[in-house]
């Protein structure tokens, strides 16, 4: 596995406990990569080399060139070695980078009423793989079902709601694990959520990525409605 450094260009505050990691990698190494994959993180802390594996947000540069910036979206673990330091570190900090993995792709082109589903920083790959979409100009209708705790967890709230407000095509729910009295959205779990939006499933394709649980439920769930086991994608956090 080779190990390119990256430097920290730029640190966004998402919620209370998950940052957006702009990386520049060095200028004279080939990398390349598709939507949905991850890269592996490196760091030497208190003379231990630590290893994690994140997925890429930003979506894959135009035309299959050479990507010269990454976007990481990182949820803090409490006591996770290399998120504790990466928590840390400021602009201009270095972490070396390997990849890109993973089959967890954005399968082009996406089909009308493709399914979207995630919870938590399994929002990541989505983020690279609509983007993407968004960017290419794809006119097909598509859903993205997104769970989280409460209100101060969804990630990249803001962008999400200026995509839905922005394209037709594009249906956005959010479902709160934990209601709160102001909240207008969907309440419980994506999972139970997928029939009060779809009323057909032939022929779609389905992308899982969040806590197992929702991933084996919801596969489960689109296979009961009709989805064929090889048109769902799996990515568990």
């Amino acid at each position: 596995m080779e190990f390119i450094k990256a430097e920290i260009v730029e640190i966004k505050n998402l919620t209370h406990n998950t940052n957006s990691f702009l990386l520049r990698l060095e200028e004279d190494k080939h990398f390349n990569y598709e939507a949905g994959q991850f890269v592996m993180l490196k760091a030497i802390i208190n003379g231990e080399e630590v290893k994690r594996a994140y997925s890429i947000a930003s979506p894959p540069p135009r035309d299959f060139k050479h990507a010269e910036y990454l976007e990481l979206i990182i949820k803090y673990v409490e006591g996770g070695k290399l998120t504790t330091h990466l928590f840390s570190l400021n602009r201009g900090g270095v972490i070396e980078v390997a990849g890109p993995f993973g089959r967890f792709i954005l399968k082009e082109p996406i089909k009308d009423g493709d399914i979207f589903m995630a919870t938590g920083s399994g929002i990541a790959p989505f983020m690279s793989m609509l983007r993407k979409v968004f960017r290419d100009h794809n006119p097909k209708e598509f859903y993205l079902f997104y769970g989280a705790k409460d209100e101060k967890e969804i990630i990249c709230k803001e962008e999400l709601n200026v995509w839905n407000e922005m394209h037709e095509n594009f249906h956005l729910i959010i479902c709160l694990s934990e209601k709160k009295q102001d909240w207008k959205g969907e309440s419980g779990y994506v999972q139970d959520k997928l029939t009060n939006y779809i009323r057909t499933y032939e022929n779609k394709q389905a992308y899982l990525c969040g806590i197992p649980i929702m991933v084996e439920q919801s596969r489960h769930r689109l296979i009961e409605l009709g989805v064929k086991k090889e048109n769902i994608y799996k990515e568990k956090y």
